[in-house]
């Protein structure tokens, strides 16, 4: 009986998977890759060492969309941080969390209902992810966010942000909202400017009046992914900043936006790789690429 069972099961993931490829149209590359990621972030990172598995889980993910990580400037900064980055795509997510596991991100408490019946299963990649839940759609949320950033980072943790809200395939770099500038300044919080940028057609994001159907679409934009050789993503770790160094909340903020977005206009990559920061070791940290 039990070996009934066992060959029912495996044919059945065999015909789920034969219609996923070909009734979806989902290639097997990226199938493959989702299934592997599952793997390591759902069930592997509950078990074991949750850094680890959330590399292992994304990096066949990246295989698959045939994206090339060339990492420049202050990766290895061990302090608690917060990291301000630029949201060309929702991909974005992906790459920094690959570079930096140990990174945690703010998300409203309702994002695992979005998944309806796959609730629990939902929750558990999301605490595996390193999420951290909050209430919203009151006139508190905005302040439980700012003291969700403050006690995280005055814990030990670092937290990523994108102060602009959301993915933006076009037009540059869009406005910054202030508010995880506010609460940095206010408790002089470390912050650390990251610039990410595509060097191929691949950003995904909210539709524009320009955007084709890859721009907005997640399975549109992996299968166009995979119609060029390599897609290379420049990630640039600038220089971390003391907070209270500033005038204001508002000196704080434009100073990281111009950071980032002259870094994305003419991709510098030039730091001095002796003075990266909290490198305690002699030997210099060569830019590393994935």
């Amino acid at each position: 009986m039990i070996k009934f069972l066992f060959f029912g099961m495996i044919w059945g993931a065999m015909i789920g998977y034969f219609y996923l490829v070909n009734v979806t149209k989902v290639s097997h590359n990226i199938l493959s890759g989702l299934i592997h990621a599952l793997y390591y972030i759902y069930y592997k990172a509950s078990y074991d060492d949750k850094k680890d598995n959330i590399q292992k889980g994304i990096l066949p993910v990246l295989d698959a969309l045939k994206i090339k990580i060339n990492k420049y400037g202050y990766i290895n900064n061990d302090k608690p941080t917060l990291y301000i980055c630029n949201h060309q795509s929702y991909i974005d997510s992906l790459i920094i969390k690959y570079i930096k596991p140990e990174i945690k991100t703010i998300a409203k408490s309702d994002t695992a209902d979005d998944f309806s019946i796959m609730k629990k299963f939902a929750t558990t990649i999301l605490n595996n992810w390193g999420v951290i839940p909050y209430k919203r759609g009151d006139k508190e949320s905005g302040q439980n966010v700012r003291n969700l950033i403050k006690e995280s980072v005055q814990s030990g943790e670092s937290i990523l942000i994108y102060p602009e809200g959301s993915s933006y395939v076009f037009d540059c770099l869009n406005k910054f909202y202030p508010g995880s500038f506010e609460v940095a300044y206010d408790n002089n919080l470390t912050i650390q400017p990251i610039t990410i940028k595509y060097k191929t057609d691949i950003a995904w994001g909210l539709k524009h009046e320009l955007s084709k159907k890859h721009h907005h679409e997640m399975l549109a934009n992996a299968e166009h992914c995979q119609t060029f050789d390599i897609n290379d993503v420049d990630v640039t770790f600038h220089k971390p900043i003391e907070s209270s160094k500033f005038e204001s909340a508002t000196h704080l903020l434009d100073s990281v936006k111009y950071i980032i977005t002259d870094e994305w206009l003419h991709q510098h990559h030039c730091i001095d790789q002796n003075k990266i920061y909290n490198n305690t070791s002699n030997t210099p940290i060569a830019y590393a690429t994935v």
